[in-house]
């Protein structure tokens, strides 16, 4: 758990010299979750835009963090991925956007920024408010992503969303993958022991999900 809240402080401290630098920028990812369900996360992920990019690495390499990855991306948006460590703390820059690696589909920063707001943060030590995606845009990301501890994301975020606003954005892309996350969600939100598999995962110890609100997002169809 300690070294959990020291990864957690760092990632916080560099958080805060990005707007204490005024820079924008969206957090998605586990700390977007965390804004509305506290859990843990391994990095911090963040969508900017092209033209602060060198501003971002400067702070990061005043900072001492080191470049450990960088990738071009093939899509509409999503042009670059970056990488920056340092001890238990990394930041991964998402430029100008983020893709989806199952379905293909990208999510422009434009896009994000509308569909956004600012929001606070709360860990185990500090806090800290920044810019995150709406319930329904992290969740339109996670159905993309598909993977098990994003449809306990799902869930934890899921009641009183908009289901209208998730059916207008989600059908991008792969659509034949997205369908088969779709189901993927379907099935995993009737497994008996999907709550169970929460543990570890959110400092919450009681969950107030409204797995009937989830189960109908996972039966959505493109007409």
């Amino acid at each position: 758990m300690k070294k959990l809240i020291i990864k957690e402080n760092n990632i916080f401290d560099i958080l805060q010299k990005f707007i204490d630098a005024e820079l924008d920028f969206v957090i998605v990812g586990g700390y977007a979750v965390s804004s509305y369900k506290h859990r843990f996360s391994v990095d911090a992920d963040i969508v900017i835009q092209s033209r602060d990019l060198e501003k971002f690495e400067l702070i990061l390499k005043r900072e001492k963090f080191m470049k450990g990855f960088e990738k071009d991306l093939d899509n509409p948006y999503s042009s670059r991925f970056m990488r920056y460590e340092k001890d238990s703390a990394s930041i991964d820059l998402l430029i100008d956007g983020i893709a989806s690696r199952t379905t293909n589909a990208s999510f422009g920063y434009g896009l994000l920024l509308q569909n956004s707001s600012k929001r606070k943060i709360i860990g185990i030590e500090r806090e800290i408010t920044v810019r995150v995606p709406s319930k329904e845009m992290l969740i339109i990301m996670k159905i993309h992503s598909g993977r098990l501890t994003d449809f306990r994301d799902i869930a934890a975020i899921t009641k009183e969303t908009n289901i209208e606003i998730i059916k207008k954005l989600i059908f991008i892309g792969d659509l034949k993958v997205l369908q088969e996350n779709l189901e993927k969600l379907n099935h995993a939100v009737h497994d008996k022991n999907f709550i169970d598999s929460f543990k570890g995962v959110f400092i919450e110890k009681k969950f107030d999900v409204d797995l009937k609100q989830v189960e109908k997002i996972s039966q959505l169809k493109k007409v």
